[in-house]
């Protein structure tokens, strides 16, 4: 075995580097976000222990979805103070950190235990109380029937497979009267998942499409919002 062939284990490649940061400006304010210092053999390794579900790291990035859904949380912040709101596929933790800083009690998972610990490390970096962190399987949600006035994604509907588990959710864990808003980047695969939630039942209104320049990259980006009449 050449020496070059030898990863460094996982836990080491998956800790907060500062020299890694990416800073993300939402409505006027500066988010910085540490994660893995290198990327790349991130990738290598997570790829080399695929197992049936295929656990990509795609928490590793901050993806532009993601941050069009922070602006939205921002700018709803008095919708959202004192309520119970559940962060879906949290990630490096931005989202989940944006509803803290405007008083929402969130309560953000993931299925990838490294995105927790960068989650929890970003939100001491910046100042933000703690969101409630878990480690979970949406197709196993671990958590109270109706316990959310709103519940968030941003850029999860990347594969069909992932439709009827993510409406299942929603269904169980959605308050009455509550709300789901989904930042998507306009993405073909996507489109049939408008439909298959009215057709269970939900409403589904497309809310704005908005640029998002982000990493010297502009996304078109939309959000949408559910809820149950």
């Amino acid at each position: 075995m050449n020496e070059n062939d030898v990863r460094p284990p996982l836990r080491d490649l998956a800790a907060p580097d500062p020299g890694s940061r990416v800073e993300v400006e939402v409505e006027g304010r500066v988010w910085h976000l540490d994660r893995a210092a290198d990327m790349e053999a991130l990738w290598d390794a997570m790829d080399g222990a695929l197992d049936e579900d295929e656990r990509l790291p795609y928490w590793a990035e901050v993806w532009p979805a993601s941050v069009l859904l922070g602006r939205h949380i921002q700018r709803n912040g008095d919708l959202l103070a004192g309520r119970n709101c559940l962060d879906v596929g949290c990630g490096l933790g931005l989202t989940g950190m944006i509803g803290s800083s405007v008083g929402a009690r969130v309560a953000a998972f993931d299925y990838e235990w490294p995105a927790l610990r960068f989650a929890r490390h970003n939100a001491r970096l910046n100042g933000v109380p703690q969101p409630l962190w878990m480690l979970m399987d949406w197709r196993s949600p671990a958590v109270r029937q109706g316990a959310f006035d709103f519940i968030w994604a941003g850029d999860v509907l990347y594969e069909k497979r992932f439709f009827d588990p993510l409406i299942r959710l929603f269904r169980h864990a959605l308050a009455p009267n509550g709300r789901i808003w989904i930042g998507e980047p306009v993405r073909t695969v996507s489109r049939p998942v408008w439909e298959q939630l009215r057709g269970e039942g939900f409403s589904a209104e497309k809310l704005t499409v908005e640029k998002v320049a982000l990493c010297g990259q502009n996304a078109t980006v939309n959000l949408w919002e559910a809820t149950i009449p």
